[in-house]
């Protein structure tokens, strides 16, 4: 029985309707599911019998399973292109997507989690819709800006701030509403705020790097299996195509690890065990809880751009460990949140756990989203943007809207990034 099958099981059965809106309930239904238990894990069945349909019902609406996530993800899109082009300024937008986000927080991990079982055509319409997103939110603060508009990277600030918007898909954090909204807002405003430089034009294109595996066959399977588990997920590679990948036959591979979980764990733990050497590292090197929270900030990003982002993509692989083991890394990643948190209420008493917590993520999602973006690898230096950005929204958000017309760039500027943005962006 899948996973969303047992935990269907143990509920009483409903009197089944047949609501106006059904095809709406059996969307919102599939995007739950698939979010909480993963497209594979997830059947055709569980959706149906959640949504109050048969099976044959549901196949009438939908040819597959496929087919219905592609559905699902275009539908929300759709609702989110509607609720920000009936928006009259830039303040309404940011509002209207973060009720949006709030009201559906699994729609947008779905894209980046589940997008490769899309087919070609539902993959390239969800792209497009993404794509006038994020024109929209530029044309918006190309408005808003009016004369400071000259000269900004609106495109990349765009980008940024619909992450900032979509965070709370990549986090379990509760919190009432409307002050989670406002939480939002203000975390988005603060990117809006952010005057980030457009790059100067490349000379050329950049010569493509195809990278070295290490020598020891334990190392190499690691470093194989990170971008391998990030492109195609868990349920989409075989300990078969990492042995390919290095090399070596699929049985070699047990000599280093009894199964594919036993990888995926191994790699987490890499990943997991880098980031709290560079978290560690930042404390020590620093006097202030401020410094601290900028050093770890920019570890995060020089990593993140380094690896485009892949270690970013794996953390929604977690839930595909067995229990124990899925537990362990849940835990870790909690702490690690927590040092971020306690390190930014060190430096802003004024917040709560809560919107701490919202802002550190809306943070690391920026930068996990951000650094897959080619927007960002325009830059010389990608690291030092995704720093300036996220300290913006570590500080700003909490703080009110504030103005979000470009007039006022200093407001989520600290001074100790200024001398780096300058140089990144000039």
């Amino acid at each position: 029985m899948s996973p969303a099958g047992a935990a269907r099981a143990h509920r009483v059965p409903e009197e089944r309707s047949r609501p106006r809106d059904r095809k709406a309930r059996i969307l919102a239904v599939a995007v739950e599911l698939f979010h909480r238990h993963g497209f594979a894990a997830t059947s055709m069945e569980d959706i149906a019998a959640e949504s109050g349909v048969t099976a044959g019902a549901l196949y009438r609406h939908f040819p597959g399973k496929r087919e219905l996530l592609g559905r699902a993800l275009a539908h929300g899109l759709d609702g989110l292109l509607t609720g920000i082009g009936e928006a009259a300024d830039l303040t309404q937008l940011l509002d209207a997507a973060a009720h949006f986000t709030l009201d559906r927080r699994g729609s947008t991990v779905l894209w980046q989690r589940e997008a490769r079982h899309l087919s070609d055509a539902d993959r390239a319409e969800v792209e497009r819709g993404h794509a006038q997103a994020a024109r929209m939110v530029t044309t918006a603060l190309r408005t808003a800006a009016g004369e400071h508009a000259s000269g900004r990277d609106l495109d990349l600030v765009a980008w940024g701030c619909l992450a900032v918007l979509a965070s709370p898909s990549y986090h379990h954090t509760a919190l009432s509403r409307p002050r989670f909204d406002e939480l939002l807002v203000s975390a988005a405003a603060a990117v809006c705020r952010t005057d980030v430089r457009r790059p100067l034009p490349a000379p050329g294109p950049a010569a493509p790097v195809t990278g070295m595996l290490p020598r020891t066959r334990h190392e190499a399977l690691l470093a194989a299996a990170l971008p391998l588990f990030s492109a195609h997920g868990f349920d989409g590679v075989g300990l078969e195509d990492v042995a390919r990948a290095v090399g070596m036959s699929r049985a070699a591979v047990y000599a280093h690890y009894d199964s594919k979980a036993d990888l995926l764990t191994a790699v987490l733990r890499r990943e997991s065990e880098a980031a709290w050497y560079a978290l560690n590292r930042a404390l020590a090197e620093s006097a202030s809880a401020a410094e601290a929270l900028e050093r770890v900030l920019r570890a995060y990003a020089v990593a993140a751009t380094a690896s485009r982002g892949l270690a970013g993509l794996l953390v929604s692989e977690v839930p595909r460990l067995p229990g124990e083991q899925r537990e362990s890394a849940h835990r870790t990643q909690l702490l690690y949140v927590a040092e971020w948190v306690a390190l930014l209420r060190a430096c802003r008493p004024e917040l709560d756990e809560c919107a701490a917590r919202v802002a550190v993520h809306a943070s690391l999602t920026l930068v996990n989203v951000l650094s897959r973006r080619r927007e960002v690898h325009c830059h010389e230096h990608p690291a030092d943007v995704l720093t300036h950005l996220g300290l913006s929204v570590l500080h700003g958000t909490g703080s009110g809207t504030g103005p979000v017309d470009g007039t006022a760039p200093g407001h989520s500027r600290p001074a100790t990034t200024t001398t780096a943005t300058r140089r990144t962006s000039s």
